[in-house]
C-alpha cells in the first residue's frame, strides 16, 4: 500500500503515472501478467522509485480495488437490505455507469473473477456477517448470493450490449426482477 502522502508536485505526477500506467496495463495484459518492470517501462520510472510507494503490485491493485469499493459504500451507506434492495440495485447501475472502463473489465470480464469478487467483499464489508430480521444467518447467505449474483448477471448482460438500454431503464428491470424473488422468499 502507498505509504506516503505529500503535496510535491513531483510525487504526484510519479503517482499519477504509476496509476496510469497500472490501470492501462490491466485493461491491456490483465493483472496476472503484469510485472513491475513492464509498469516501471510504461510510467517511465525506475523500478526503486516505484518500491517507495509499493511493496508488491498487489498493494497497488488493492489501493485501486479500495478506492472502488470506498467510493460504493459513500454512496449506499444509509442503505439496508433486504429493505432497500430496490435502491441498492438502482444504485448499483449508476454507479457502474459513472465508473471507467477498468471498473467494467474488472466487473464483467471473467478472467477478473478473483479480483471481483474480493472488490465486492471489500465493498460489501460487514453487511453479509449480520442478517436483517425475518432471515437466520444461513437464509441471509443464501440471498445475499443469489441478490449480487442476479445483479451481477444482469449488469454484465447491459454492459455486454454495450450499454445501449439507459440506466434507469436496466435498473428498473434489474429492480422488477429482483424485487419480485424477494417478495416471493420473505412472503411480502
Amino acid at each position: 500500500m502507498r505509504t506516503t502522502t505529500t503535496k510535491d508536485l513531483r510525487v504526484t505526477k510519479t503517482l499519477e503515472a504509476i496509476d496510469s500506467s497500472f490501470r492501462s496495463l490491466m485493461l491491456e495484459v490483465g493483472y496476472e501478467r503484469i510485472t513491475v518492470k513492464a509498469l516501471c517501462d510504461r510510467a517511465r520510472i525506475n523500478k526503486k522509485t516505484f518500491y517507495r510507494y509499493y511493496d508488491t503490485l498487489d498493494d497497488l491493485l488493492a489501493e485501486l480495488m479500495a478506492t472502488y469499493a470506498a467510493a460504493w459504500r459513500k454512496r449506499t451507506t444509509h442503505l439496508h437490505e433486504p429493505e432497500d434492495l430496490e435502491e441498492v440495485t438502482r444504485e448499483f447501475f449508476r454507479f457502474g455507469s459513472e465508473q471507467d472502463e477498468l471498473y467494467d473489465a474488472i466487473t464483467c470480464d471473467p478472467a477478473y473473477d478473483v479480483i471481483q469478487r474480493r472488490l465486492q467483499d471489500d465493498a460489501s464489508g460487514e453487511r453479509v456477517e449480520s442478517a436483517p430480521a425475518g432471515l437466520t444467518i444461513d437464509q441471509w447467505h443464501v440471498y445475499y448470493s443469489w441478490q449480487t449474483a442476479g445483479t451481477l448477471a444482469m449488469y454484465r448482460a447491459w454492459v455486454a450490449d454495450g450499454k445501449r438500454l439507459p440506466v434507469e431503464e436496466v435498473s428498473d428491470m434489474a429492480v422488477t426482477l429482483l424485487c419480485k424473488g424477494v417478495e416471493g422468499l420473505l412472503g411480502s
